[in-house]
């Protein structure tokens, strides 16, 4: 498993890299600009044709189920500490983690009230990266975003590959729950934007050099950059615990 680096640098075990190559001023904030550098192919299946179902809504659903959601968080408020995850919904070693170490950490310290998580939406990989980024940001409005990007894990599709349509938008809206036409209606505003804008802020703030990548603290913060194998569950058990002692 890899992830990407958004820095030069050699590629670690599991994260794709990327380059920070300049900086954009928008309404006072100064956002980096993300480009791949790295090589490598998505090795996901292609996205499920217009009359295929939607892979993972009963996996969705039993692990997010009950669990409070707020915008872009998931997990109680007042969870005593709190992770961010910074990916890019193409990256194919985001979704390794969200199918396969995430739900181990939901169960285990969302669900019990010990964790609370937040969703920073990078864009690199391509232009659709932005729209599914837009697409997570509605569903968001209606406390869904989870679900939304759970199920887009689950049905991702080649990146670069312009799978990132409408319909298969609105197909993910649908297993979401997500009330389809209010969310189609903010995605397609510069507001839904803004939360890609904050990450790329936030990616510079924490060092950040590769997706998936991860900072923790007690809730509030400050937080640190967490440096583990992502496939490895008791990797993040282990930082969550010597914070919760």
């Amino acid at each position: 498993m890899s992830r990407k680096p958004l820095t030069p640098q050699p590629n670690p075990s599991n994260k794709r890299n990327l380059m920070i190559v300049g900086l954009v001023a928008a309404v006072a904030v100064i956002a980096a600009v993300l480009i791949i550098v790295s090589s490598g192919d998505n090795k996901t299946a292609p996205a499920p044709s217009s009359n295929a179902p939607v892979k993972g809504v009963a996996e969705t659903k039993a692990m997010l189920e009950g669990i409070p959601q707020q915008g872009n968080a998931l997990g109680k408020a007042d969870a005593p500490i709190t992770m961010i995850e910074f990916a890019d919904y193409q990256c194919p070693f985001c979704r390794d983690y969200a199918l396969n170490t995430m739900p181990v950490l939901i169960n285990d310290y969302v669900r019990t009230g010990k964790l609370r998580m937040e969703f920073q939406p990078l864009a690199f990989v391509s232009p659709d990266s932005k729209t599914a980024a837009q697409a997570a940001a509605a569903a968001g409005k209606q406390n869904l975003e989870w679900n939304y990007g759970q199920l887009f894990y689950f049905n991702q599709g080649q990146e670069k590959s312009g799978y990132v349509t409408d319909a298969f938008i609105n197909k993910l809206y649908k297993a979401a729950g997500v009330n389809a036409s209010q969310a189609n209606a903010y995605r397609k505003t510069a507001a839904s934007a803004a939360p890609s804008t904050k990450a790329n802020v936030l990616a510079q703030q924490y060092s950040v050099s590769s997706t998936p990548s991860f900072v923790i603290g007690n809730t509030g913060g400050p937080y640190t950059k967490l440096e583990v194998e992502i496939s490895n569950p008791d990797a993040f058990k282990a930082a969550f615990d010597s914070l919760l002692k």
